[in-house]
Order: structure tokens, then sequence, then C-alpha cells
């Protein structure tokens, strides 16, 4: 069940930020334990700046923010 919590969480977030930035980012996962905790960041690397800045200023979608945090 938790595995298909956080594919969701991924599908969700390949969508959101692909759509903001016109499929010009590339989207990597990294997970790691840290402090007994299973974390899972999405790196997103941008080909045009300004695409971070407007994915930032839109901000996540209400129904995600308890899953997704955007860390700089």
């Amino acid at each position: 069940m938790a595995q298909e919590k956080h594919r969701m969480v991924e599908l969700f977030f390949k969508s959101w930020v692909d759509t903001i930035c016109n499929n010009e980012v590339s989207i990597n996962r990294v997970s790691y334990t840290a402090d007994l905790d299973w974390l899972e960041i999405f790196r997103a690397d941008f080909e045009n700046p300004e695409d971070a800045v407007a994915l930032k200023l839109k901000g996540i979608p209400l129904e995600y923010q308890t899953y997704i945090e955007i860390i700089v």
C-alpha cells in the first residue's frame, strides 16, 4: 500500500511539473533513510530557470501539500 502511494505521488509530481514546464525538465528520484525516517526526494533540473520560479509561484495543489514540499 505504501509503495502505491509513493508511486501515485511520483506520477502526480511528474505530471504537475511537466505541465508547468512544457516537458523541459528532468526529474530524478532520490531515496534515503534519515533519523529512522524513509524520505523520497524528487529532484527537478530545469532547462529554463524561469520554469523553477513559475513552479514555486504556482505552488503545490492543496490535495498534495501533505506529501510534497518544495526544497530550495
